[in-house]
């Protein structure tokens, strides 16, 4: 394994938390893979869907109906909205109406934001990678004050209380964090990329063709959402 300064490190064994197609195709290189799994590599569908927003307010927005928003909070109001926000990021626009996961984590951590301020973090759904007409700073900005407008609609007020605000599309996602296509599972959660062909049936128990190299990322079984499924699997098969 070479280091970025040059270093080579020898080891018995080599973990990779990083996503498939990065893993084998840019640190392995597709000169040391057979070219059957390289292409199925290749094929892996990563695009992102989901962009962070980020809010650092000035005291803890009061959401109607709820005297502690200490939880999970969705927006979401029926089938329709899910199906018609899917709809336009499927023709490579943002959605008019954003379906949303909230959580306030200053809540938990106080260490996360000063003395009576609060951080709040959301997941917007069905943001797409490929924007069409291309991702801009005024593209990025819309879908941030719709995004925002959402809240404003269960957190009157919420407005007045931002400080300062932060809207990561996949795009922006995979430049910061170097996950190809941005997307939070690393690649998507479908029928075809799931079980034993996530990522594929030749690296789905988390060994690899590559000898001494092993997956636990969110791009093997069962997928991401922090909960160290695919990291726990991978441990024990390397430890058979």
């Amino acid at each position: 394994m070479q280091l970025v300064d040059g270093e080579n490190i020898e080891a018995d064994r080599v973990i990779s938390a990083t996503d498939p197609q990065r893993t084998f195709l840019d640190l392995v290189g597709v000169e040391y893979l057979d070219i059957g799994f390289t292409n199925r590599i290749r094929r892996l569908r990563c695009d992102g869907y989901v962009a962070k927003l980020h809010l650092a307010l000035n005291e803890l927005p009061a959401f109607d109906g709820l005297e502690q928003p200490d939880g999970r909070m969705i927006i979401a109001p029926d089938m329709d909205a899910i199906e018609f926000a899917f709809d336009d990021a499927k023709y490579g626009e943002c959605p008019t109406n954003p379906v949303m996961e909230i959580v306030i984590p200053s809540l938990h951590d106080a260490s996360l934001a000063p003395s009576g301020q609060h951080v709040l973090s959301a997941h917007v759904m069905y943001v797409p990678y490929r924007l069409k007409g291309g991702w801009t700073d005024a593209a990025r900005q819309q879908i941030c004050e719709r995004s925002i407008d959402a809240i404003a609609q269960y957190a009157p007020g919420i407005r007045e209380q931002i400080v300062h605000s932060e809207f990561l599309t996949p795009a922006d996602l995979e430049e910061k964090f170097h996950v190809t296509g941005g997307h939070w599972h690393q690649t998507e959660l479908s029928m075809d990329q799931m079980l034993m062909m996530r990522p594929t049936y030749e690296a789905a128990q988390y060994k690899t063709p590559v000898p001494g190299l092993f997956l636990c990322g969110a791009g093997s079984h069962p997928g991401g959402d922090i909960m160290g499924g695919a990291g726990h699997n991978a441990a024990r098969e390397i430890l058979r």
